[in-house]
């Protein structure tokens, strides 16, 4: 927690132009103690100026913030990995840096040429903070709203007087709403929980009523023996898609939508645990299409992708939604059937896979058709874990494939 009633210990590093105004600039501060400076060059403009005015030097950015115990660091490189290191031990919301810095060094600089006094440099970080993309509110120990800057209406789509003198909890869905006041009174009562110094993801409520993720930075303040709390928030909906559609291509297939080997691996793993804990059976059919190579010479492979789309979808037409149909490559797929009772619900899964493939398709206004080659493992008859059911499975595949095709094996336990 800041307390800006008392002397603030700040560490500079990066003794450049810019971290020598920062340092001219705090100097005249009171309220501000520079408890060093940190450069790897010993030739720095703003090492010399430190040792003119006593302020301790660091070559060492590490030994400067074990030396300086610093409520607040501003690193005035271009180096991400510096304020890494440095919000591990002050927390991130007591680090200025990279474009922060590079914006704080251009108003610093500003200041020093035109030589204003404190409270003008305080007018122009008050400017910073309503031209920043990210919204800013802060609030006092009820939850009461005292302040935003404009950003939050590109965030929230409220203008700033509409929120004052509002709870916060309006800018989020229900039940987040109703627990917002009862989590900040407890951890005002008891200093205990997450709610200051860590960036969270929740999920924010618009005027218009849509919900969407946000993500958001608390600091505790103090001013005049009076606490408030600052958040700093930005919309997040364009970095959760990105992420999403990372994980899409990693997990699933990119032309039927359906799972890849990947995944398959991993729910096959997940089932296979909870088929210990149940003592109910579960299934792998290991599927090659009969007939594919052919349609794919002959119409193309444009007409091969549309077929294989069609097959991913008339697997999962015929499975349960707690089951799996996944793709392993080419004409190859495989479905895990969780919770069966005997190895037969397995055959009557499998006949209607064969049944629902067999119906012809039509590609290129000609109606063809595929027909399948199905093998089954039955967890724990035939293996205990995922290699071993798979390459059953596998096995079984190219026995029903070479006694004829268009079935499944084994069949001992067919209708």
């Amino acid at each position: 927690m800041v307390n800006l009633n008392t002397e603030l210990q700040i560490l500079i590093v990066g003794a450049g132009r810019g971290g020598s105004a920062l340092l001219e600039l705090f100097l005249k501060e009171p309220l501000v103690k520079i408890a060093g400076i940190a450069d790897d060059n010993a030739d720095a403009v703003g090492l010399k100026v430190a040792r003119e005015h006593a302020v301790p030097v660091y070559h060492d950015v590490m030994q400067a913030l074990d030396k300086c115990q610093p409520d607040i660091v501003f690193n005035l490189t271009h180096c991400a990995h510096i304020t890494e290191i440095a919000s591990k031990r002050v927390g991130s919301g007591s680090v200025i840096g990279g474009q922060e810095a590079e914006l704080f060094w251009t108003i610093i600089t500003k200041l020093q040429q035109t030589q204003d006094d404190l409270r003008r440099s305080q007018a122009r970080l008050h400017a910073v903070i309503y031209n920043i993309s990210e919204g800013i509110i802060s609030i006092n120990t009820q939850g009461i709203i005292e302040h935003a800057n404009p950003a939050v209406e590109t965030v929230f789509g409220y203008k700033p007087e509409e929120l004052l003198g509002l709870n916060i909890g309006m800018l989020l869905p229900k039940p987040s709403r109703s627990e917002h006041s009862p989590y900040l009174a407890h951890y005002l009562k008891n200093r205990k929980g997450t709610a200051t110094n860590r960036y969270r993801e929740v999920t924010g409520l618009h005027k218009q009523g849509h919900e969407f993720p946000v993500e958001f930075s608390i600091a505790e303040m103090e001013l005049h023996d009076t606490k408030y709390f600052v958040g700093i928030i930005r919309d997040i909906t364009e970095r959760k898609a990105a992420e999403e559609k990372m994980t899409r291509l990693a997990l699933f297939d990119q032309l039927t939508g359906l799972p890849n080997r990947t995944m398959f691996f991993e729910r096959l793993t997940l089932v296979i645990k909870q088929a210990h804990r149940t003592k109910f059976l579960a299934a792998v059919l290991f599927i090659d299409l009969d007939g594919f190579k052919t349609i794919n010479d002959t119409l193309g492979h444009d007409a091969g992708d549309l077929l294989l789309k069609e097959v991913g979808n008339r697997l999962t037409s015929c499975l349960r939604e707690s089951d799996t149909a996944a793709r392993m490559g080419g004409d190859e797929f495989v479905i895990i059937l969780t919770n069966i009772s005997t190895a037969k619900d397995a055959s009557i899964i499998a006949a209607k896979l064969i049944e629902k493939l067999s119906q012809p398709v039509k590609l290129k206004e000609e109606s063809c058709s595929v027909s399948a080659s199905i093998g089954i493992a039955i967890f724990p008859n035939d293996g205990n874990d995922t290699e071993t059911l798979v390459k059953k499975a596998d096995e079984a595949m190219y026995r029903a494939k070479s006694n004829g095709k268009n079935q499944f094996w084994p069949t001992e336990f067919s209708l």
